[in-house]
């Protein structure tokens, strides 16, 4: 029979002690008499187990108090209430009541730490205001500017994948922003965020990428490198007209290597690499399509007024066309009139 080597008493035993005198004699935890909180004076996230994160304030209050609980070895925290109160903007005083397990003991412990908020400034942000970059992703059209459209819409998905990267790892991010005749340069944190959303931009547009790296210093016997990617967007758009071994050709579709034509004389498809149309010349733009009034419509042909001469015309149908409403959009290319395949307006991208 076991007993306790204090009181004497029989029975089970922790650590050569009964229940009460083991209990009476140990604590199981302790708080510090303040924990430092560190939030960054820019980004405002918080410095929680060496990692910043953007949460409430008070949530990282009590993260920063329970993370300086010491806890005995042996003891496992089952829960903690806390109390928050603030003892000025900079100072929080923290109650925390503290349930334990320890071998098949059940039992709580009060403590009291103040938790007091620190402004510094973060890795990500210091880099930031130190104009920081890895790389460079130039955005520019071949031949011609990027509308504001394209650029909004191309600095929408730059940013939305910057964000997505920023989820998984807080240093990818944009350095800054500059807007330069033709396109743009973004100053990005990483050489692998630029390559990866360089080339999916180049997917997306039809675009060529080439890449080029400058040496910057050396780092612990390494060379370290800036790299920059030129993304160039082709001389055309969907739904501009290009000449195509002498014949205006509408664009269909754009993809990462390829453009899909239709031969507006015959009204044929035809694919072709986009390397092969690298210097398509645009004939039609947006601005020249014209819209002419339709006299008559047959099977296979329309019969229109010319929207210039009056002139009635006769213009072959492409396949399953049909004209709606009163007019058909066409287009004028050295003195000859075509009908485009479509009802209303192209979608311009």
């Amino acid at each position: 029979m076991t007993f306790c080597v204090r009181c004497g008493k029989e029975g089970r035993t922790y650590e050569s002690l009964c229940v009460d005198c083991f209990l009476a004699n140990n604590r199981f935890t302790k708080a510090p008499d303040h924990v430092d909180l560190f939030q960054c004076y820019h980004c405002k996230e918080f410095q929680l187990r060496g990692k910043w994160q953007r949460q409430g304030l008070e949530e990282a209050i009590r993260e920063a108090a329970r993370d300086g609980l010491e806890v005995r070895k042996g003891a496992d925290v089952a829960k903690v209430r806390m109390e928050v109160q603030e003892a000025d903007p900079r100072n929080y005083h923290v109650e925390m009541r503290v349930g334990l397990e320890h071998e098949d003991l059940r039992m709580e412990e009060e403590n009291r730490t103040t938790v007091r908020l620190k402004n510094t400034v973060c890795p990500r942000c210091s880099k930031i205001m130190g104009s920081y970059y890895e790389s460079i992703i130039q955005v520019r059209g071949r031949e011609r500017k990027l509308t504001e459209a394209q650029q909004e819409r191309i600095l929408q998905a730059l940013q939305s994948k910057v964000e997505e990267a920023q989820a998984e790892n807080r240093e990818m991010f944009i350095t800054k922003l500059e807007q330069v005749p033709g396109g743009f340069d973004a100053f990005l944190s990483s050489i692998s965020l630029a390559k990866g959303i360089a080339h999916e931009l180049a997917d997306r547009h039809g675009a060529e990428v080439k890449e080029s790296s400058t040496l910057v210093t050396q780092k612990e016997g390494r060379d370290v490198y800036r790299v920059t990617f030129l993304v160039r967007l082709p001389s055309y758009m969907r739904g501009e007209v290009v000449l195509h071994k002498g014949r205006p050709h509408l664009v269909v579709s754009i993809t990462a290597s390829k453009t899909k034509l239709q031969d507006l004389r015959t009204h044929e498809p035809v694919m072709m690499s986009n390397v092969d149309l690298r210097d398509a010349r645009v004939v039609a733009k947006r601005q020249d399509v014209l819209e002419a009034v339709v006299l008559s419509e047959s099977k296979r042909e329309l019969q229109v007024m010319h929207p210039r001469t009056f002139a009635t015309v006769e213009l072959k149908k492409p396949q399953g066309f049909e004209a709606q409403g009163e007019s058909v959009r066409v287009l004028i290319y050295e003195e000859e009139l075509y009908l485009l395949p479509y009802a209303s307006k192209p979608s311009i991208s």
